[in-house]
């Protein structure tokens, strides 16, 4: 689809003339018993929502959409002209709406949703559900869809000339957000959300209407309240990640880091001292960031941050010898932008090598990873050899234990035992003893 400004989208209809045309419609529907309705639970009840056709310029997008939250605060952080409150002062805005339409037309191409309804085959088959006063609750995306194509040509989709939307009764904010999240928990469309969006709509949900934790995590059908709070983590860290690489708020860097934010909390947990903690942030942040735009990052990062955290301290030693000449432009600065509370429970080059990575450049970053690679794949090595040092005692071990559970069984249960063979099995056990003290002393000898 060829892309269309969203200044060109008409927004003709002020909020008295919005809201005086929905009544009139609605009347008209109530006259005609034969109508149609859609049944709908809202606010605890069973609703049979009146259908009407609308013109499409008629409707408003919903501002507070969840979908759209982090695309709207991405949005703010790259125009820093606009206030903090621009999608929320004014609901009517045309300059907020138009904005709104070109975030949505985002997503949709990303679900191939443009695509779909370019074809002109495919028509609206599903009312759009809006309030009483015109704002879209479910279907924004389409809506944006069906609005771009209809201004780009009026004659080829003129099928999208008027929408077909189910009414809401009168109801507050409050009510409709619960409705988006009713909606969105069903799996075939909570896909759509991204990690973040769902993550910040939970904790809107604890934090703006005082909902209970346990509440939220059967509501989202999680196994337990552990799973929103490891969510909110994960959005919180991220923010921090994007902070410290000048990405304030530029949430759609992190659309595809979910595993690795993931990984991060559950490891990070497993730290005791608040020193390693932020050094291992650090790291951890470096590879999420030099990673970008390599294939199959998802994957890697899932299995390099426990690493990581495994392999910390010789990191952290390596690191404080190899970027000597650098330490000499550690910043002053106030530890607890840091998360450091107790500095000196750790040595004083772990606290310098976090302060060193808190807001490093790229080349530094880059050069953490590296070193932190070698590192790894060096006690990976010393780990396989200690494993090949002790193999020849741990078989042996294993044997024995076998030897000795053969011992007491033959005391239970002596006169059940099958004894076919043993006297074979026997002999190969005590030639394989022999061979092995043989080969221990010539061993012992040569070394």
């Amino acid at each position: 689809m060829s892309e269309i400004n969203s200044a060109f989208i008409d927004f003709m209809y002020d909020e008295i003339e919005r809201e005086e045309q929905l009544k009139r419609r609605l009347d008209e529907h109530g006259r005609i018993p034969t109508s149609p309705r859609t049944p709908l639970e809202f606010m605890n009840q069973e609703h049979n929502l009146p259908i009407i056709s609308v013109p499409v310029e008629l409707l408003m997008y919903r501002l507070k959409n969840g979908r759209t939250v982090s695309l709207q605060d991405e949005h703010l952080a790259k125009n820093s002209d606009l206030p903090d409150d621009f999608f929320s002062r004014d609901f009517n805005s045309p300059q907020a709406q138009r904005i709104q339409h070109d975030l949505l037309m985002k997503l949709s191409e990303i679900k191939d949703i443009s695509a779909y309804f370019k074809d002109i085959s495919n028509k609206q088959t599903e009312a759009l559900i809006i309030t009483n006063k015109g704002f879209v609750v479910n279907g924004n995306r389409r809506l944006s869809c069906w609005r771009t194509l209809y201004f780009e040509d009026k004659v080829e989709y003129k099928h999208f000339a008027y929408i077909k939307v189910a009414v809401l009764p009168e109801a507050d904010e409050k009510a409709i957000d619960q409705l988006e999240a009713d909606l969105q928990i069903a799996p075939d469309i909570r896909a759509d959300y991204t990690w973040h969006a769902e993550a910040k709509m939970m904790k809107k949900r604890i934090e703006e209407y005082g909902e209970n934790i346990e509440d939220v995590a059967k509501f989202y059908r999680l196994k337990s309240h552990k799973e929103v709070e490891e969510k909110i983590q994960m959005l919180e860290y991220a923010g921090e990640y994007l902070k410290r690489n000048n990405w304030d708020r530029q949430w759609s860097r992190v659309d595809k880091d979910d595993y690795a934010f993931r990984e991060f909390v559950k490891n990070r947990k497993t730290l005791s001292g608040s020193a390693e903690k932020s050094a291992f942030e650090s790291i951890a942040f470096a590879y999420i960031a030099t990673a970008k735009g390599e294939s199959g990052v998802e994957g890697r990062l899932y299995g390099k941050i426990p690493e990581i955290r495994r392999y910390l301290n010789p990191i952290i030693n390596t690191i404080n010898d190899e970027l000597a000449e650098i330490k000499t432009n550690i910043p002053a600065m106030d530890d607890s932008a840091l998360l450091i509370d107790d500095p000196d429970s750790a040595p004083d080059y772990v606290t310098d090598i976090a302060r060193l990575l808190f807001n490093a450049s790229e080349e530094t970053q880059k050069k953490v990873v590296d070193i932190s690679e070698e590192v790894i794949a060096e006690e990976k090595a010393k780990g396989k050899e200690k494993k090949n040092v002790n193999y020849i005692v741990d078989q042996v071990k294993k044997a024995n234990t076998s030897l000795e559970s053969a011992i007491s069984a033959a005391g239970l249960f002596a006169d059940f035992v099958n004894t076919d063979g043993l006297c074979n099995i026997l002999d190969s056990i005590e030639k394989n003893v022999e061979w092995i003290r043989d080969w221990l002393a010539n061993h012992e000898i040569n070394h």
